[in-house]
């Protein structure tokens, strides 16, 4: 793909994710699309797996947000650095509603094959969303997906 068709399909999927349109970003995912939450060492496979990343999501954070900051894209991948915001209103891995509202930077990697996006590598400060959520920044969420 070129940078340009990098940039669309990563726009569609931006669409897609703001409107809550499921399954219209899942289509831009292969079929064994890998979502990986780096800090927490959590793994998503699957387009299955991809849909309850967000409908879990999107439960404990209804009315998050991201604010781009800045991407950048070429033929394999495209890169793109965010601020998220949200209210913890719903249980998250394995943690209870805390009411509380969280602001972190993320980077978010996502790697291109075949025309589609093969999932997501998100990095952030795990410790301090942590913090935020009101939860002991010790907590190991490994596996919990």
């Amino acid at each position: 793909m070129t940078p340009a068709e990098v940039k669309a399909l990563w726009y569609r999927h931006a669409v897609a994710e703001n409107a809550r349109l499921l399954e219209d970003l899942v289509a831009t995912l292969t079929e064994d699309c890998v979502y990986e939450v780096v800090p927490w060492g959590l793994a998503y496979r699957g387009k299955d797996e991809a849909r309850r990343f967000y409908r879990e999501l999107w439960t404990a954070l209804p009315d998050v947000r991201l604010t781009l900051h800045r991407h950048v894209v070429d033929e394999h991948c495209l890169v793109e650095e965010s601020v998220v915001f949200g209210t913890h209103q719903g249980a998250w891995h394995g943690l209870a509603p805390t009411g509380r509202r969280i602001e972190f930077p993320l980077v978010i990697f996502f790697p291109v094959r075949d025309g589609l996006f093969s999932g997501e590598r998100l990095y952030f400060d795990g410790a301090d969303l942590l913090r935020q959520l009101g939860a002991p920044t010790d907590l190991v969420l490994r596996g919990r997906p």
